[in-house]
């Protein structure tokens, strides 16, 4: 749409009020992204145009929201997942058009790791979700199918290969086809 000075406008992705263009081009800065996410955790800026936060479990998918509805970032660019030891690491990867990273991180304990589902919030997020966990065993409670997508479907149950401790077992066939006395 445009208005009369010839400024455009664009739907926000949040809520449907509309903001102009130049705000949704215009940079990001680290003390916008401090200030509007401080009830997250603290952010740490780690390069010129990515900011780590560090948060739980239980503020996450509000942490994603607000940077949805105050940041513009309205694009997952991908989960990762770290087994670094005791712990397993999550990481949401967020952008936008100011192409500012905006990377959450959670630190999941190694015997129940789980974070609740954000498919809902970045409907992407969903395969990032599937994958994580046939990988390393991660549980996404809310997500609307868990099921395997890179795992063959008869892959032992609790078994995760990207975990470091993982080691196959000679009598497990993990999906290949089981042959006579073998």
């Amino acid at each position: 749409m445009a208005r009369e000075d010839n400024e455009y406008l664009v739907p926000s992705w949040s809520n449907g009020d509309v903001m102009s263009i130049t705000s949704l081009t215009s940079p990001l800065s680290f003390e916008d992204v401090a200030v509007k996410m401080s009830s997250f955790g603290i952010p740490e800026q780690v390069r010129r145009n990515r900011i780590r936060i560090s948060t739980t479990p239980d503020l996450i998918r509000d942490a994603i929201r607000t940077a949805q509805e105050s940041l513009s970032c309205d694009h997952i660019v991908t989960i990762s997942t770290a087994d670094i030891g005791e712990m397993l690491e999550l990481q949401y990867h967020l952008s936008g058009p100011h192409r500012m990273i905006i990377s959450f991180v959670l630190t999941l304990p190694r015997d129940r790791p789980e974070a609740p589902s954000i498919s809902d919030l970045l409907a992407p997020a969903g395969i990032y979700e599937r994958q994580i966990h046939d990988l390393f065993g991660i549980a996404f409670p809310g997500h609307p199918d868990l099921k395997r997508i890179i795992l063959y479907e008869d892959w032992p149950e609790n078994e995760y290969p990207m975990r470091k401790d993982w080691k196959p077992h000679v009598d497990i066939p993990y999906g290949a086809m089981k042959t006579e006395g073998g």
